[in-house]
């Protein structure tokens, strides 16, 4: 069967008609630039930008709550800690009541990387915010909600 063959309404579009393929393009775009005009210079790969995000957002947390944060499978965030341990952003401490269980906080380090990278960050994201008028902006972001909590429902 072919693409086009579906019974969709955007059938006739191909790839290009679904939804999840063009948030993915835009947001693969988005990150580009966030890496290239923002991170690559400060040493920070777009994962530890992540984590360090969620991080600042949330406070120290455990690698399975940061797994479901970050939409990672275990081993990813395993590794992706590993690179942050090892960069300094973020440091791994064992639960005092549990000593199998460890917590991840930032470092003076990784605090002092969202500091510097945060404004730039931001001057990315709003060139693109700045495409829509504020009203165009308001309906987006509550579509966008709309969608995430249903993928949220789904899984």
């Amino acid at each position: 069967m072919n693409v086009r063959d579906t019974p969709q309404s955007t059938s006739h579009l191909g790839l290009e008609g679904l939804l999840n393929y063009r948030i993915q393009r835009l947001a693969s775009k988005m990150t580009l630039l966030t890496t290239r005009e923002v991170l690559k210079k400060r040493g920070i790969g777009i994962s530890e930008w992540r984590l360090i995000c969620r991080l600042i957002d949330n406070g120290p947390q455990t690698p399975t709550v940061l797994a479901n944060m970050l939409g990672l499978d275990l081993g990813r965030t395993s590794r992706l800690l590993k690179s942050a341990e090892t960069h300094g952003f973020v440091n791994r401490k064992a639960d005092q009541n549990d000593r199998r269980s460890i917590t991840i906080s930032l470092t003076p380090k990784g605090q002092l990387a969202f500091e510097d990278a945060w404004p730039d960050a931001c001057t990315v994201a709003e060139e693109f915010r700045q495409l829509y008028s504020p009203e165009e902006a308001a309906v987006l972001d509550e579509l966008l909600d709309r969608a995430i909590r249903h993928a949220n429902e789904r899984l």
